[in-house]
């Protein structure tokens, strides 16, 4: 075997390495970019120390953990840190829910009161 078929072969063997830590580094990439987004939703309309306080609040985390997660400083986030993000925007998806179920609750219950008064306006029209 001459040296440049042995240098090819170790080429080969290097290839899968440097994919699967492209991979790795895809991934760390969209879980930071996840955490970001979330701490991002979560913290709502306002400043970035504002959205990191609501952010922290909602999560039960520190507000330093959070504010390293908005700005991308955590280069590998932790499982069990991820895990309390998502949990708390699917909390905070839930309770955007339920608040819109009760508005349209009270919307509907409002257009009964007002459709009500309206019929009673337009009997009172017609008997005069």
């Amino acid at each position: 075997m001459s040296e440049i078929q042995g240098r090819d072969q170790s080429d080969s063997r290097r290839k899968p390495e440097i994919s699967r830590r492209e991979a790795e580094m895809y991934r760390v990439e969209v879980i930071q970019s996840e955490m970001a987004s979330a701490v991002r939703f979560l913290g709502g309309e306002g400043s970035a120390k504002e959205q990191i306080t609501k952010a922290a609040r909602a999560a039960g985390l520190s507000i330093t953990v959070v504010e390293r997660l908005r700005w991308r400083k955590i280069k590998r986030v932790p499982a069990d840190i991820a895990d309390t993000i998502r949990e708390a925007v699917s909390r905070h998806n839930e309770e955007s829910l339920s608040r819109a179920k009760h508005e349209l609750y009270v919307a509907e219950q409002k257009n009964a009161v007002l459709m009500a008064r309206l019929q009673a306006i337009g009997s009172d029209l017609d008997r005069s």
